[in-house]
């Protein structure tokens, strides 16, 4: 019953993201005015702003003006839901759901989900804005900075003799590591190519994912799957929008003498649009937040070799 919960919660709250992703960069308020057609500025009822539902229902068509709605919006609300149960699941959480919760409510169990829904709510938001604008959403980032701090200190709380005796928090180590380490690439690239070769936006996400993430093994995981994992669904994404340019060209030239003759450059040159780093950054964390631990345990399993029992 708690994952379902976690489900309903998740599209639901992927619902809002759609909001922010769309509104935010656009400099709009996320509450006012109602949730509304962006074609024909209707105002939608509740039938028509129930996630997943109300999509599939009318089969990506606006109610009221047959304006087709981006398929996109049913996959955040789907994802987030997916992503808070697999939230919800992890090992450390597992009493949470499994309803062990004789000892009275584990509030630091509670604090660890919270903080990561935060994470995977704000990753959401970044992905999708950097993806569309190539533009980092400063507010995400804040908001999830201050989660990995306010995490952190509360467990420092709990045990002050390990603050004391381990010195500088594993988090604010590694934010301030990773983040000096990008902005000195950056520096370097920028002099290299005599222009802006990354936006500072990058500088401060990384800065705020590790500080969730931690001064540990996890972080070179982040790294890694920031590189493979990001790229791979960069271009995953980029079909969709190559075969758009394919379709678009094709029918403005069908009738001319040119006929397809542009579809296929401008296809391309959709396709080898750079993929912004930030959804790079977001495809990583989450993954590493995820599974970071247990793929450098494979790996360190890997690297041992084949265990041989000694006989006596």
């Amino acid at each position: 019953m708690f994952l379902l919960a976690l489900f309903i919660l998740g599209f639901c709250i992927g619902s809002f993201l759609n909001v922010c992703i769309w509104r935010l960069p656009r400099h709009e308020s996320i509450s006012q005015p109602p949730s509304h057609c962006p074609s024909c500025n209707t105002r939608l009822k509740t039938k028509d702003l129930i996630p997943l539902l109300s999509q599939a229902y009318l089969r990506g068509r606006c109610r009221y003006c047959g304006t087709r709605i981006s398929w996109r919006y049913f996959g955040v609300e789907l994802c987030t839901g997916v992503l808070f149960v697999l939230a919800g699941s992890q090992p450390a959480l597992a009493n949470l759901w499994q309803g062990d919760m004789l000892n009275g409510l584990p509030v630091d169990g509670m604090l660890h989900l919270a903080r990561d829904l935060i994470i995977i709510c704000t990753l959401t938001v970044i992905f999708w804005v950097d993806y569309d604008t190539r533009l980092i959403q400063l507010e995400s980032v804040f908001l999830l900075g201050v989660a990995g701090v306010s995490y952190m200190f509360w467990q420092f709380w709990q045990t002050p003799a390990e603050v004391l005796w381990h010195g500088i928090p594993g988090g604010l180590l590694a934010m301030a590591v990773s983040a000096a380490g990008l902005w000195i690439v950056r520096l370097i690239f920028s002099l290299i190519y005599g222009r802006e070769a990354m936006g500072f936006g990058d500088v401060m996400l990384i800065g705020a994912i590790t500080i969730n993430l931690g001064w540990n093994a996890t972080i070179w995981t982040f790294v890694f799957l920031s590189v493979v994992g990001g790229a791979a669904v960069g271009i995953m994404l980029q079909i969709p929008r190559a075969v758009r340019a394919y379709r678009w060209a094709r029918n403005r030239t069908a009738e001319s003498s040119v006929k397809s003759a542009l579809a296929w450059p401008l296809a391309r040159h959709a396709f080898r649009k750079g993929i912004p780093f930030g959804p790079m950054l977001a495809v990583g964390a989450i993954i590493a937040l995820f599974y970071g631990a247990p793929i450098n345990q494979r790996y360190i399993n890997s690297l041992q070799g084949p265990q041989t029992e000694l006989r006596r």
